[in-house]
């Protein structure tokens, strides 16, 4: 799952893209490009992410471990 969503998050930051990374300090990702990953996840994955679930997805982990959950549940 790491590799899917390091792969979504290139698209949008050439910094490097760990685990611990988190999306805005060291991504540097604003909010229209938070909102554009989030749009992708929601497409590539078939789900739904609300605006409170976004606003808990801080580092790239926090992401891995809610799709891992979420694709799990379908």
């Amino acid at each position: 799952m790491f590799e899917k969503v390091k792969e979504i998050l290139e698209e949008y930051t050439e910094n490097n893209i760990v685990p611990e990374s988190t999306l805005a300090a060291d991504l540097e990702l604003d909010s229209f490009s938070i909102v554009s990953i989030i749009t992708e996840f929601e497409d590539g994955f078939d789900i739904r992410i609300s605006d409170r679930e976004i606003s808990q997805l801080v580092t790239v982990k926090d992401i891995v471990d809610y799709l891992t959950k979420r694709v799990e549940e379908v």
